[in-house]
């Protein structure tokens, strides 16, 4: 089980190499401090998009977020570690998009994991 710790502004994971998940709730939870809207709000939000039956989130050109229900749907470096899980679990494909010189970057995290950890984030 994944732990998320704040760092001045920026939320940290563990068991997050390529620190793609941290950013992703950074993303995730800025969209309440750019719309001004309540946490409430966002917290709902949130769960609905990141619902099993989410739609999951983009922020153009930066990130993408989005589950995973077949294995075209998985990215090819780390289809052969999760790709078992498909049919089991729940997952949820987090995808940091190249930009700024930063190479593409991606992770997997199980639905209820992702929620928690948007919960505690919040």
């Amino acid at each position: 089980m994944r732990a998320i710790w704040r760092d001045g502004p920026i939320i940290r994971v563990t068991d997050d190499p390529g620190r793609v998940i941290g950013e992703f709730l950074g993303y995730a939870l800025s969209a309440h401090v750019l719309s001004g809207r309540a946490r409430g709000e966002l917290a709902e939000d949130l769960a609905e998009r990141f619902g099993p039956d989410g739609r999951g989130l983009t922020v153009p050109d930066l990130f993408v977020a989005y589950r995973a229900t077949e294995p075209d749907d998985l990215p090819p470096e780390l289809a052969e570690g999760t790709q078992a899980d498909l049919g089991r679990a729940e997952l949820w494909v987090l995808t940091r998009l190249r930009f700024g010189g930063r190479a593409e970057a991606s992770a997997v995290v199980e639905g209820e994991e992702l929620r928690r950890l948007l919960g505690e984030a919040l």
